[in-house]
């Protein structure tokens, strides 16, 4: 078997570069044997690669509409070499978004992981929620730790969500919840309530972020505020870590998931954060599996991970608390 895909790669290679010789150079190949591999994939294919001439090398009709085709093989045999190299050294890929790096849990699960079992490599991938859930779905990664939308203590997504068809596929658990609340200026007037009442919603107007944290949890949020009177705004970025932010350089209310501590607010004014009366939202910080079989060191961060949401352990000595709980 061919792991390498050296024929895509060397038609590849000499279709980006037009020229056999600078093909040859960046395949670290001779130019003979590079010629001759390739006369020999047009030869299975059935078809001319390129048109050859005495000055350049140009590709053929036919090597034109299979260029796209011979990338994309030679993307999903890295994801199999990949996948090959992760289980003859029992590695474990994780996902995760990048804002949860200021997340005081996910930085303690993975300090107790590297510490209590060095004997297996841990590869840490960072990408957006959408993405990750598809890379687990197509077993790419064997984990992905995301901050998911709660609603009545479950999570809840909407058949609006692009994944919502994928969730019944997924295994969950819950390492800790948090309830949404409003950051605030410490000046503003509302910020003497422990807890907002309705009232101090009316004609209130507050920063929120966008739907990439659950329909559901957003037309949640929208129609409370609404029906006590207020106003969810828009800011220019609208992720949660850059609604919290706005809201600090602009001195106005903002929603907050609550996760993130105040080291990304660091040289503002202060803020507080309050809980809203009567609103039932909250997010999860949840570690994902798909349903099945999986290699061993799936089943041993899931039980490091089960420990830590039972226990609520203190980080680990010597680890760097990244995130901040208080107000």
């Amino acid at each position: 078997m061919d792991i390498d895909a050296k024929p895509y790669r060397a038609f590849v290679a000499v279709a980006e570069e037009r020229s056999f010789g600078r093909a040859a150079a960046r395949l670290q190949v001779s130019q003979p044997a590079l010629s001759a591999q390739i006369r020999e994939f047009e030869r299975l294919l059935g078809f001319p690669l390129f048109n050859r001439t005495s000055r350049v090398v140009e590709l053929s009709v036919q090597g034109r509409l299979f260029l796209g085709n011979a990338r994309r093989m030679l993307f999903e045999t890295e994801i199999a070499r990949n996948t090959a190299r992760a289980i003859q050294t029992n590695q474990l890929a994780i996902g995760a978004t990048v804002q949860t790096m200021l997340v005081a849990e996910r930085v303690n699960l993975l300090d107790r992981f590297i510490l209590q079992r060095p004997d297996i490599p841990l590869r840490v991938a960072n990408d957006t929620d959408a993405r990750l859930r598809a890379a687990l779905a197509r077993r790419e990664i064997d984990l992905a730790l995301l901050i998911e939308p709660m609603l009545g203590g479950a999570v809840t997504y909407s058949p609006l969500d692009p994944h919502s068809a994928s969730v019944t596929e997924i295994e969950r658990l819950v390492l800790r919840r948090r309830r949404v609340e409003v950051l605030l200026p410490r000046e503003h007037p509302a910020s003497r309530h422990a807890v907002l009442p309705l009232s101090a919603l009316k004609k209130m107007r507050i920063a929120m972020f966008d739907r990439a944290y659950g329909v559901a949890l957003i037309t949640a949020i929208l129609q409370f505020v609404r029906s006590a009177g207020g106003t969810l705004t828009r800011p220019p970025e609208r992720n949660a870590l850059a609604v919290e932010r706005y809201g600090a350089v602009k001195r106005v209310p903002a929603i907050s998931l609550g996760w993130f501590g105040r080291s990304h607010l660091a040289g503002l004014a202060p803020m507080v954060s309050r809980p809203i009366e009567g609103l039932d939202a909250e997010t999860g910080l949840v570690l994902l599996r798909a349903q099945g079989e999986g290699h061993p060191a799936t089943a041993t961060m899931w039980k490091i991970a089960a420990e830590l949401a039972s226990h609520r352990q203190p980080p680990v000595r010597g680890s760097t608390r990244r995130a901040s709980t208080g107000t």
